[in-house]
């Protein structure tokens, strides 16, 4: 599974709302300029998730976007389902009987740890954590 450019979009908008004030109405233009994401692809992607109450939509003069729930309260694995379904690193994961080697295939196992391990990452961060990492410019400890 990748992450297509819509999840990775979806994810850098909602972390640039993290960062406002709680309740900030922002102008999908101002998140796309400063976030560089085409505006009408960020916009459609923003509908999706509102449509999944990860945010929330104020039509009209002031009108825009805010977190439709606390950065806190917000995981990028709500994110990520909600662009791109569900999260599965191989299809014998996505539904029973998806592949008729399911129940002797050595594979499944390690497919079902990788996927378990990947999908805690994605539900233990935050909006809230990602808002408050500060990002370096890959000189740290250098002189």
């Amino acid at each position: 599974m990748q992450i297509t450019r819509s999840g990775e979009y979806g994810l850098r908008g909602l972390v640039f709302l993290a960062k406002q004030p709680p309740g900030k109405v922002t102008l999908v233009s101002e998140i796309s300029r400063e976030q560089k994401i085409p505006e009408t692809f960020l916009a459609k992607i923003f509908q999706r998730l509102s449509k999944a109450g990860l945010l929330r939509s104020v039509r009209g003069a002031g009108g825009g976007f805010s977190l439709g729930k606390p950065a806190n309260e917000i995981t990028m694995r709500e994110i990520v389902e909600a662009i791109e379904g569900p999260i599965a690193l191989n299809r014998c994961l996505l539904r029973q009987g998806e592949c008729e080697e399911e129940k002797v295939c050595p594979l499944r196992q390690v497919w079902e740890e990788a996927q378990q391990r990947f999908v805690e990452v994605l539900d233990r961060t935050t909006m809230e954590d990602l808002a408050k990492q500060r990002i370096g410019n890959g000189r740290k400890g250098r002189r």
